[in-house]
């Protein structure tokens, strides 16, 4: 079960994967990379020693206590309070969409021309 939404965790890549994908994107934008990654790194401590984690597809180690949507919609809601622009929140939704039903943060999405 995810921690966030209370839901089963159907696509278990955990959030340490996740994040190490975001950071090779955000080589591209090193500011926002020194800005947003301890941000991220603070969440993932919270969440490091879930031992009721569920087994991550790619890593192999019990760590997807979160869902990859929730995750995503915490880096989203990130990206937003950095004050990024709109190349860079139209990269973070073609690589790291996971609202696989579009009807949570694609439909804001959509709404602002991003996708």
């Amino acid at each position: 079960m995810c921690d966030v939404c209370r839901e089963a965790v159907v696509n278990p890549i955990c959030p340490s994967c996740i994040t190490t994908e975001i950071e090779a994107w955000l080589v591209l934008y090193p500011n926002l990379n020194r800005e947003l990654m301890p941000r991220l790194e603070r969440f993932l401590e919270k969440i490091k020693h879930k031992t009721d984690a569920t087994k991550c597809i790619q890593c192999k180690n019990k760590r997807a206590a979160v869902c990859p949507y929730c995750f995503t919609s915490h880096v989203l809601d990130n990206l937003k309070e950095l004050k990024s622009n709109n190349v860079i929140m139209t990269e973070f939704f073609e690589f790291f969409n996971f609202d696989l039903h579009h009807t949570g943060y694609t439909k804001e999405a959509e709404r602002l021309g991003l996708i």
